[in-house]
């Protein structure tokens, strides 16, 4: 596995500065577990994976505060759910 690295994690946040570098890796490794939580495997290799792995990352780091609103979450929700379940089906062999 090779998984992203805090550079690019950065680069998509368009983070310039490491004052967050501790959080980002804390919530980077928390993306990954939740990926593999509900997948089984996180491929690094899978843009899809990838593309989730990121926005669940900028979602924890850009929703930090309790402003959110219901709108965005449900948004977001739908969107890992519907990655989640395409992952899930190529990890059994099914549609790519």
């Amino acid at each position: 596995m090779n998984r992203l690295d805090i550079k690019n994690v950065k680069a998509y946040l368009r983070i310039d500065f490491d004052d967050d570098d501790s959080l980002l890796n804390g919530i980077m490794l928390a993306a990954e577990e939740y990926i593999k939580s509900a997948v089984g495997v996180y491929d690094s290799s899978n843009p899809k994976a990838n593309m989730l792995y990121m926005a669940i990352v900028q979602d924890l780091y850009d929703n930090r505060a309790l402003t959110v609103t219901e709108q965005q979450r449900k948004r977001m929700s739908y969107m890992f759910s519907a990655i989640i379940l395409q992952l899930q089906l190529e990890s059994q062999g099914g549609a790519g």
